[in-house]
């Protein structure tokens, strides 16, 4: 299926998930890409979402200019698909998963999963990195998948 994953985390913490903006150089100068992207120490591309409107009414509050709102722009998505979907898979090995999986380390995030033309449909809290597995490889099953927003809220 085709599903599309963005990530919102705050500015301040992108190193605690080893997330590199990709540099390009010329000669001696080296420039961001056009709009930015950034790299995983896994080697997963993401490139920022510059216009994040529309992100602002699936959340259901104003993103403000401290955090990064970053597009799965690699292919891994289908990997973990297939290895949802896949019972000779060890989910634990999936690189994609292994990353999202540390977002849990953050003060807050949101994880969006949806398909072309779908809405959200189903919101969850996540508490521990267990809960985003489970909530992303149960809405990546073939016989039932959802569009889901997982998040985590800074505590005050």
């Amino acid at each position: 299926m085709d599903y599309f994953l963005d990530i919102i985390i705050p500015k301040k913490e992108i190193e605690t998930v080893k997330l590199n903006e990709k540099l390009l150089k010329w000669g001696e100068d080296v420039y961001s890409c056009s709009p930015p992207q950034y790299i995983s120490d896994s080697d997963i591309v993401f490139e920022q979402i510059e216009d994040v409107q529309y992100l602002n009414k699936i959340i259901g509050e104003e993103l403000t200019n401290d955090t990064i709102v970053l597009h799965l722009k690699s292919d891994i998505l289908y990997d973990l698909e297939y290895a949802v979907n896949n019972p000779e898979s060890v989910l634990e090995e999936n690189v994609l998963l292994i990353f999202l999986n540390k977002l849990i380390e953050l003060s807050q995030f949101y994880i969006l999963m949806v398909r072309e033309d779908e809405k959200v449909k189903e919101y969850y809290k996540i508490s521990t990195k267990e809960e985003i597995s489970i909530r992303l490889s149960d809405s990546l099953r073939w016989s039932n998948p959802k569009d889901v927003l997982l998040f985590k809220k800074r505590e005050d």
